[in-house]
């Protein structure tokens, strides 16, 4: 019995501790427009060997299957923290659209609208430590947050929620451990 409840405490440790990348924390739980979440998991997006971004996954109830998270419908949260000085827009603008046209294959020219909009509530404006909310909702609307300001609704989508999704989770994700991360796999 004593072996059992030493297992099960660690798991629970295990499983709802905070995580830290590249000293940005990710909290087990957050509560995000009244609503709680918690972390799936959490990594980094590097090119070249350099850190540019954190990325957070919250959701409802934990899952390690990318293709239940694509498809599902359920409420999800994404935080990005920028952590390197050499994200511009113009950059995080061309990283989306290669994420796009991998995530929708080849044909995110069907979502150019949804894509604009995206871009737009990211701004112009990129510095070392901005903090970016991407809120899924069950509706479909895709909701982008700089800090704690709502700066883009994105109209019910529900297609271009999962390849916005999928530029991280996909076939083809931004990085091949950053999914696993995000997942809670490593």
């Amino acid at each position: 019995m004593k072996r059992f409840l030493l297992s099960f405490f660690a798991l629970f440790l295990f499983t709802s501790a905070d995580v830290e990348v590249s000293d940005v924390l990710y909290k087990s739980e957050v509560t995000f427009n009244d609503k709680k979440f918690v972390l799936n998991g959490a990594g980094i997006r590097e090119k070249f060997f350099l850190d540019l971004y954190t990325v957070g996954l919250y959701l409802k109830t934990k899952s390690f299957n990318a293709d239940v998270l694509l498809s599902s419908e359920d409420e999800k949260l994404l935080r990005i923290v920028v952590v390197s000085g050499l994200i511009t827009s113009d950059r995080f603008n061309n990283g989306m659209d290669e994420g796009f046209k991998k995530s929708s294959n080849g044909e995110a020219y069907l979502y150019s609208d949804q894509i604009k909009l995206l871009k737009n509530g990211f701004g112009s404006d990129f510095n070392v430590n901005d903090e970016f909310f991407i809120y899924f909702g069950s509706d479909g609307k895709v909701l982008i947050y700089k800090g704690i300001k709502l700066r883009m609704v994105i109209p019910s989508n529900k297609p271009f929620q999962k390849i916005l999704l999928g530029i991280w989770l996909g076939k083809e994700p931004a990085g091949n451990q950053l999914k696993e991360n995000l997942l809670g796999i490593d």
